[in-house]
């Protein structure tokens, strides 16, 4: 399950052995990237070759370098660049950088040091990835786009500010993260982010895999909580649904180990893909009758024990399956179906509720070896 939150950043993370760079200057090499406009961007060695940056402590990433006597600008840090250099604590950045390319300072552990320029306009995903040292990052009001994961596992990641002149990104209240300004979503985040009062939306990743986030107390203008908005959050045990949350992302809450209690507000419909998938203490979840439908794997090796579904109509593949504490359910008078392997590896089930007078109807929809623990009530 985890794999497929985490696999967008694996090509991202990984050298990509077909690039090469055109030249170096000095300690670093470079890729042209116009030769008419005569821009270039730092690159990695040769991956056949040691990695020379591994070996660096400091990094002045010059504005202008020169090969055969012609000149360039020097506009952005490519792709992987300064990827998993553990002993470079500070880059030096010109004033004329435009962008931040994918994974290019991940897995820098020592970075504790940064200072974006005035001007640049563009990082991407995974730019600053685990990189635990880093403890505050300013966004200039020139950025424009800022892609996922920029900022995961940065542990020591204290303060996020964008600056107040930037049209697109802000840190309203001084949240600590960064909102999208036009659509009120919270899109990154670090270990002293809070919930901004007007918040409409929990972006996808946003929290995912926080080693701090305890609580989420979401304020009542949140309407959409994103894909894997909190997965992987150890140690988040308790969440509040305001009455506005009316739509769940797929993974949005997968392995979130600690948590044992949910109860959702009546504007749920659907429990999407894997949403509470692997949640291990998650004991019981009060279901609104609003919620008609259990997607794929909702619930997969939870730690569920007892499912109150009176308003679900449709449970769908592998949706309980290896919850091996999960000793009763309740199914609604509307129920109609019970997907193949919804209830596999459920083998402390002991009990299925079923409306009074719905007996033959609701046997017919399950596996003849749960007829005999089926109840009316």
């Amino acid at each position: 399950m985890r794999r497929r939150i985490l696999s967008i950043l694996l090509p991202i993370l990984l050298p990509l052995s077909v690039l090469a760079y055109d030249f170096q200057a000095g300690h670093l090499f470079y890729n042209i990237l116009d030769p008419i406009q005569r821009q270039v961007e730092v690159t990695y060695e040769d991956p056949y070759q040691a990695n020379l940056y591994a070996r660096l402590r400091t990094v002045t990433i010059p504005a202008k370098v020169k090969k055969d006597s012609v000149e360039y600008t020097v506009i952005g840090i490519g792709e992987t660049a300064f990827h998993n250099c553990p002993k470079l604590r500070r880059i030096r950045l010109p004033k004329t950088l435009q962008y931040i390319d994918s994974a290019a300072c991940a897995e820098m552990l020592s970075l504790d040091s940064l200072t974006l320029p005035y001007g640049l306009q563009r990082i991407s995903d995974a730019a600053f990835y685990h990189c635990p040292s880093l403890s505050y990052i300013d966004i200039p009001s020139t950025v424009d786009s800022i892609g996922h994961n920029v900022f995961r596992y940065c542990r020591l990641l204290r303060r996020i500010f964008v600056n107040p002149d930037n049209p697109r990104y802000d840190s309203r209240g001084n949240c600590n993260g960064v909102c999208l300004t036009d659509s009120d979503r919270l899109i990154a985040t670090c270990s002293r982010t809070t919930f901004p009062f007007d918040l409409r939306q929990v972006g996808d990743l946003a929290f995912a895999y926080s080693p701090y986030l305890r609580k989420a107390i979401l304020p009542d203008s949140v309407r959409e909580i994103g894909y894997a908005a909190f997965a992987g959050c150890d140690v988040l045990d308790t969440v509040y649904f305001p009455p506005t949350v009316n739509t769940l992302g797929e993974w949005a809450f997968y392995g979130c180990q600690r948590l044992k209690h949910i109860t959702l507000p009546d504007s749920i419909s659907c429990i999407p893909f894997s949403c509470f998938a692997e949640c291990n203490d998650l004991r019981e979840i009060t279901t609104p009758i609003t919620v008609d439908s259990l997607a794929e794997r909702a619930f997969y090796f939870s730690g569920i024990r007892e499912a109150d579904l009176r308003g679900v109509r449709y449970i769908g593949v592998s949706c309980f399956s290896g919850c091996r504490f999960l000793h009763t359910i309740t199914l609604s008078p509307a129920f109609e179906t019970l997907a193949p392997t919804a209830l596999e590896n459920c083998n402390a089930l002991k009990r299925i509720y079923i409306p009074i007078g719905q007996r033959k109807r609701i046997q017919k929809l399950l596996p003849e070896k749960y007829h005999k623990i089926i109840f009316e009530r």
